[in-house]
C-alpha cells in the first residue's frame, strides 16, 4: 500500500510540474510576442514621428517661400504703380494741348500726305512774325558734273556776302550713257560761301534745298530748286537779323 501511494504522488507531482511548465512556456511565448509587438509599435511610431516632422519642415519652408514670393509681388506691384503714376504725369505734361495740339495734328497730316520732312522743318523754322525783308533775288547756276566742269557758274548775293555753287550726278540717256548735265532726281551738293569764312559750307541732298545764315547783321534765306537742263534756280531773301 505504501509503494502504490508513493507512485501516485510522484505521478501527480510530475503532471503538475509538466502542466506548470507548459503554462510557463505558453506565457513566455505570449510575453515574447507581446514584447515584439510592442517594440514594432514603438518603431512604427518613431517612423511616423520622423515622417511628420519632415512634412512639417517641408510645409514650413513652403510657407516661408510663399511669403517671400508674396512680398516680392507686392514690391513689384508697388513699383509698377509708381512707374504708371510717373508716366501718367509725364504724359499729361508732354501731351500737346490747345493750339500746339492743332499744330501737331497739322504736321502729322502734312507728313502723311507725303510732304518732305526737311521741307516742312525748314518752313516751320523760317515761320515768324512779319519782318522788314527785301524782295527775294533769284539767279541761276549751272551745276557741274564729271563731264561738265569748265562752265561752273557762281551766284553772288549781297555784293558778294553770299555765294552759291554746286555739283550733281551726271544724267543718263536711254542707252545708259552719261550726259553732261546733272540729274535732278539724284542728290546734289551745294557750296555756300560766306563773306569772311575760310571754307564754304557744304549742303547735300535732294532738291529743293534750303539754308539760312547770318552775315553782317543780315539774315540770308537761301532756296535752291531744279531749273532748266543743267541749271538750278537760287533764290535768296534778305532780312534784318533778329
Amino acid at each position: 500500500m505504501g509503494l502504490g501511494r508513493y507512485d501516485y504522488e510522484r505521478r501527480y507531482r510530475r503532471r503538475f510540474w509538466t502542466g506548470f511548465a507548459k503554462v510557463a512556456l505558453a506565457g513566455g511565448v505570449l510575453l515574447g510576442i507581446g514584447l515584439f509587438s510592442y517594440q514594432m509599435g514603438i518603431e512604427q511610431l518613431k517612423g511616423r514621428d520622423a515622417t511628420l516632422r519632415e512634412q512639417i519642415e517641408t510645409l514650413s519652408r513652403t510657407i516661408e517661400t510663399q511669403k517671400l514670393t508674396i512680398e516680392n509681388l507686392r514690391n513689384t506691384a508697388s513699383k509698377a504703380q509708381v512707374h504708371a503714376t510717373e508716366l501718367e504725369a509725364r504724359l499729361q505734361k508732354e501731351l500737346p494741348t490747345g493750339k500746339l495740339a492743332d499744330l501737331s495734328r497739322l504736321v502729322a497730316d502734312r507728313l502723311a500726305a507725303g510732304v518732305d520732312p526737311a521741307r516742312l522743318t525748314f518752313v516751320i523754322e523760317q515761320a515768324q512774325n512779319p519782318r522788314n525783308c527785301q524782295p527775294g533775288e533769284s539767279k541761276r547756276i549751272v551745276l557741274s558734273t564729271p563731264l561738265l566742269k569748265s562752265t561752273t557758274r557762281v551766284a553772288s548775293f549781297g555784293n558778294g556776302a553770299v555765294t552759291v555753287t554746286g555739283e550733281g550726278v551726271s544724267a543718263q540717256n536711254a542707252q545708259g550713257q552719261k550726259e553732261s548735265w546733272y540729274d535732278p532726281a539724284q542728290p546734289v551738293t551745294l557750296r555756300i560761301g560766306m563773306h569772311g569764312a575760310k571754307e564754304p559750307k557744304e549742303l547735300s541732298g535732294m532738291l529743293p534745298l534750303h539754308h539760312a545764315m547770318i552775315v553782317d547783321h543780315t539774315e540770308y534765306r537761301i532756296t535752291v530748286v531744279p531749273g532748266q537742263r543743267s541749271y538750278a534756280e537760287v533764290t535768296v531773301d534778305r532780312c534784318p537779323a533778329p
